[in-house]
């Protein structure tokens, strides 16, 4: 029997009426030019939701305590229960039928609370087989619990797939291999250290133990494939919002307590000014996040480009914010003792995932070029 706030999520975000405004851009960009970010009050129940389940089932102890593994299973568990791994899965295939909107409300209270389970490589897995003709009841399979099914957000080398985040703990993997978009199902692999406790592990695609499913080739494999690491950057863009809020929210807690020179150290201007660029940046990731996750529920074939900004923004910014967290507490931070370097070393590991930040820059600057010529 589901929990009375599992039944609540899934009211909240289980609408399927497409031609509601999802968010207030919706209703007031062809009025007097306005444009309105804010999430509709289902929407910010959802999060509301969201915030509760997760500052409940991971607190910074339980992150300390499965920090080795990065994986907790009861927070997975919790996840699969209130139905946000399938939150923008269409309902046929398993999920509730929302958006990637919602997902990304869900996501950013993940990353608020480092949460130590992979939200958004599960949520793309399930969303591309879905995507795949004939492969719905996978995707209901991959929402209906046990260990997860998760997307390599990167191709293949060599016929495996590299660190995968929730690689060490999950029971398949998605992965474009060569031509060859595939589902790799076969027992979980260690961790090869503490990467910023997401559970990264290379994970075979084929041989052994493995079971090895095609589920697209050539060029159809590569579009389905981009379409889902399009999804896992723009849910992980919002894990990295959550992080960098909660980030600046203790230095700035921090700073109003701490004291040097007997004044507290908010009064400097330096950490004043240091704290208020943060808090622009991350407002300003926040509102480029929530306009790509619209654009892609209201159809816009731009989102995918948009996407890979919005991850690159808010990768930066979270790093910035983790490292201004770190300033602030002095020597203090960079001490296994406090949470500050939780951030920092969560934050640096998901923008590498994305792959080589200037990398992606670059790339983002040679498409803008093509448009424009």
């Amino acid at each position: 029997m589901r929990s009375a706030e599992t039944l609540s999520t899934n009211r909240t975000v289980g609408y399927t009426d497409r031609n509601a405004p999802r968010c207030a851009l919706h209703e007031d960009r062809g009025r007097e030019g306005r444009v309105d970010l804010e999430p509709t009050p289902e929407q910010r129940d959802t999060a509301a939701t969201f915030e509760r389940v997760l500052a409940r089932e991971s607190s910074a102890e339980r992150v300390r305590a499965v920090e080795d593994a990065g994986f907790d299973p009861a927070l997975w568990k919790v996840l699969v229960e209130t139905g946000a791994v399938g939150i923008a899965v269409p309902e046929p295939a398993g999920g509730t039928g929302a958006g990637v909107l919602e997902l990304g409300l869900a996501a950013e209270a993940a990353g608020r609370h480092l949460a130590c389970a992979p939200l958004v490589e599960a949520a793309s897995a399930a969303m591309l087989l879905a995507a795949v003709q004939g492969q719905e009841a996978r995707s209901a399979q991959a929402l209906a619990g046990g260990p997860p099914v998760v997307l390599c957000p990167r191709p293949a080398a060599g016929g495996t797939a590299v660190l995968v985040p929730g690689g060490g703990a999950a029971r398949g993997v998605v992965a474009l291999d060569g031509g060859d978009l595939v589902l790799a199902q076969g027992p979980p692999a260690a961790p090869p250290g503490d990467l910023g406790f997401l559970a990264c592990a290379d994970r075979p695609l084929g041989g052994g133990p493995v079971e090895r499913t095609v589920l697209a080739r050539g060029e159809e494999a590569r579009d389905l494939f981009r379409a889902g690491a399009g999804w896992w950057r723009l849910g992980s863009a919002s894990v990295l919002v959550g992080l960098a809020d909660r980030a600046l929210a203790v230095a700035v807690d921090y700073a109003r307590t701490r004291e040097q020179f007997g004044v507290r150290i908010g009064t400097f201007q330096a950490v004043q000014h240091l704290l208020a660029d943060v808090a622009m940046a991350v407002d300003g990731a926040r509102l480029l996040v929530r306009e790509t996750a619209w654009r892609h529920d209201e159809g816009d074939a731009g989102w995918r480009d948009a996407a890979d900004i919005a991850f690159a923004h808010a990768a930066e910014t979270a790093v910035r914010s983790a490292e201004a967290c770190l300033h602030v507490h002095g020597g203090y931070g960079y001490t296994l003792e406090y949470d500050a370097q939780l951030y920092l070393r969560r934050a640096k590991a998901l923008q590498l995932q994305g792959g080589d930040p200037e990398a992606i820059w670059a790339s983002i600057g040679a498409a803008t070029l093509r448009r424009a010529g």
